[in-house]
């Protein structure tokens, strides 16, 4: 598990003349560098009709709005050391150019550099599920993601999705019996929980029929 690393007093940078420099005008310039190719790429998609492009600029922009909307209204309304919304997109055009094993060291590193980074969890569980089939490292994100996040009701979904992993994907019955007894230990109020319940039930039934 990552260790918080901790927070340090937010100091604005100054130039030559000792000044601070202009946030918005930064802010502005960051936003284009953003802005600019994601348009381009998704301008080609739809000349191309590519459909794999569309739905790879669509996960992108989907993602910036996700990010924009952690950043200003969840993690930091101020906007104070708050993670770089340039470097996630720059991780994301790798994956839309098929570099996918880079994108999630990219990922990785992003996660251990802010204990707060609860979207690069969130991409790098999707990535790993999606494109690279790493079941493994997909949950290990969703487990950053639950313990990072501030939101009772998101860490739930993500407690919810792991769950999914070893139930659909893996195939592993002992792992999705211990998830779903977390889940209802943690998340008793989970409005799935009979279903949770039956679940359990079954799955218990057919390892006890089985030994």
């Amino acid at each position: 598990m990552l260790a918080a690393m901790p927070s340090r007093p937010h100091t604005p940078a100054r130039n030559a003349r000792g000044h601070a420099p202009a946030p918005r005008s930064g802010a502005r310039t960051r936003l284009l560098r953003v802005l600019v190719p994601m348009s381009v790429a998704t301008a080609v998609a739809i000349a191309l009709g590519s459909l794999p492009l569309l739905v790879g600029c669509a996960l992108v922009w989907a993602g910036w709005l996700v990010r924009i909307v952690l950043l200003t209204q969840v993690l930091d309304p101020h906007g104070d050391s708050t993670p770089s919304v340039n470097q996630h997109s720059q991780i994301a055009t790798m994956a839309v150019r098929g570099e996918h094993a880079r994108a999630a060291a990219a990922y990785r590193d992003a996660i251990a550099a802010d204990p707060r980074d609860v979207v690069a969890c969130e991409h790098l569980a999707l990535l790993a599920q999606r494109e690279l089939k790493d079941y493994d490292l997909a949950i290990w994100a969703l487990r950053e993601a639950e313990r990072r996040s501030p939101d009772a009701r998101r860490r739930r979904g993500y407690a919810m999705r792991i769950a999914g992993l070893y139930r659909e994907e893996l195939a592993d019955g002992h792992r999705t019996m211990v998830e779903l007894r977390r889940i209802l230990s943690l998340y008793p109020d989970v409005p799935s929980a009979p279903a949770l319940r039956a679940e359990l039930a079954r799955l218990k039934a057919g390892r006890d029929e089985g030994a």
